[in-house]
């Protein structure tokens, strides 16, 4: 019968220590360094702060005057046979926006200025929670890794000594075959939380904005203090930090100056004209210049100045403030409903997290540890004669699930964590 060491396929251990190798030569990073890449280097978010360059240059667009104009004329009546007459006109033409509109344009894309820099940082708050929550994801993966291997280890050592008894005929070969099925279901847990620490870490890259085929360390552990959460700070915090209810309340500001807006549209703008012109024009008849007879002609050179107003007899912007106030109602009520769904927040990553803390505080007691002596105590009676294998193996499964259990345990306790401080507006922060 082939040893322990042979159950695990060939491909599956080249992999694993190609993993742990390459793993090992790169430099362990932190999840507070995972977040700085993330919000340096995240494709996404990168894309999004592009908005802020077109809001600034709708802000600079904003402030600028209307154009003036000119007109140049130059009329020729010899190709219609009109006897030689000519023309010439110059005009010059300025706007002047009146009502104030300039000023409340500006004003209002300076508001949404500030409203598209409010959204992104609320962008850069959901990818920190969110790299934070993988981070916690492939260390738990990695601690299951851990786990089954020194599992694996163990059983491996059960298995050696079962095989040798049952060749010395002190054992029967059942258990030897039971063993061997025990050893194949780990080797096969093994083969699956490898799978989720590669993925968890594909994840991690993707977020963080590193290349997809590079090796990832992480430094950080599952064993860390979870701070009790304050649920009454939590929603004085969010209330002031969470950047997605500054951009509720700015949305507002922004809705209120377009009121604004409209209403100075209702004003005409005033166009001042200033002209010149030259014509000249020849007759039939003569006339004397000095001792000579000549055609007569005229010349004049003429100044012209005028204004042109608009008259808002049926035309005063009236759609246009009714749909600005209906923006501003909306922006109204999405403000009161997101706060609503603010303290629903908070209250729901409140209990998740305090159950999460109250279940480790159980296992904190002492199940792992107590498990862990059980499973020494009867791996000592079975090589003493006292217990069957298959004991073995049911107090073996049975730490396994337990500690299962409680990665997960500290792997909820993370994200239930993260999610409050999420929630809080103040992620990564502690009060």
């Amino acid at each position: 019968m082939s040893s322990s060491r042979d159950l695990i396929p060939f491909m599956f251990l080249s992999c694993l220590f190609a993993f742990v190798s390459d793993v090992g030569s790169q430099e362990a990073l932190s999840v507070e360094k995972m977040v700085e890449l993330a919000l340096a280097q995240n494709a996404d978010l990168i894309a999004a702060r592009q908005r802020l360059a077109e809001a600034e240059g709708l802000l600079r667009q904003a402030g600028l005057r209307p154009n003036p104009s000119i007109d140049i004329t130059v009329g020729n009546g010899d190709i219609l046979n009109s006897d030689g007459e000519r023309a010439f006109e110059f005009g010059y033409s300025h706007t002047f926006e009146l009502g104030g509109k300039r000023s409340r344009r500006v004003e209002a894309a300076q508001k949404t200025y500030e409203l598209v820099g409010s959204e992104i940082a609320n962008r850069e708050r959901l990818l920190a929670s969110e790299v934070r929550i993988k981070y916690a994801e492939a260390l738990a993966a990695i601690e299951k890794l851990k786990n089954a291997d020194e599992l694996f280890k163990l059983t491996s050592q059960t298995f050696d000594l079962a095989k040798a008894r049952a060749q010395a005929g002190e054992a029967a070969p059942l258990e030897q075959g039971l063993l061997q099925v025990e050893l194949n279901r780990i080797s096969s847990d093994r083969m699956l939380f490898a799978a989720q620490v590669e993925q968890a870490l594909l994840q991690a890259r993707l977020l963080a904005g590193l290349p997809l085929d590079n090796k990832l360390q992480l430094s950080g552990t599952l064993e860390r203090a979870v701070p009790a959460p304050d649920l009454d700070w939590a929603i004085r915090t969010a209330f002031t930090k969470r950047p997605d209810l500054a951009a509720a309340r700015i949305n507002e500001e922004v809705a209120e100056a377009g009121v604004r807006l409209a209403l100075a549209g209702r004003s005409p703008d005033l166009v001042l004209r200033g002209g010149y012109a030259h014509a000249q024009a020849g007759f039939d008849q003569l006339g004397f210049s000095g001792a000579s007879l000549v055609p007569l002609r005229d010349k004049d050179n003429i100044l012209t100045a005028g204004i042109s107003i608009v008259l808002p007899l049926s035309n005063r912007n009236q759609g246009n403030i009714a749909a600005a106030r209906a923006r501003k109602r909306e922006a109204e009520l999405a403000r009161a409903a997101l706060e609503r769904t603010v303290r629903q927040e908070i209250m729901s990553a409140y209990q998740r997290l305090t159950a999460a803390q109250g279940a480790l505080r159980v296992f904190d007691a002492g199940v792992i540890g107590q498990s862990r002596e059980n499973l020494r105590i009867v791996r000592g009676a079975y090589e003493l004669g006292e217990l069957r294998m298959l004991d073995v193996i049911n107090e073996q499964r049975r730490l396994i699930e337990i500690q299962r259990s409680y990665v997960d345990l500290l792997r909820e306790a993370h994200v239930a964590a993260v999610e409050f401080e999420r929630a809080a507006g103040v992620s990564g922060e502690r009060r």
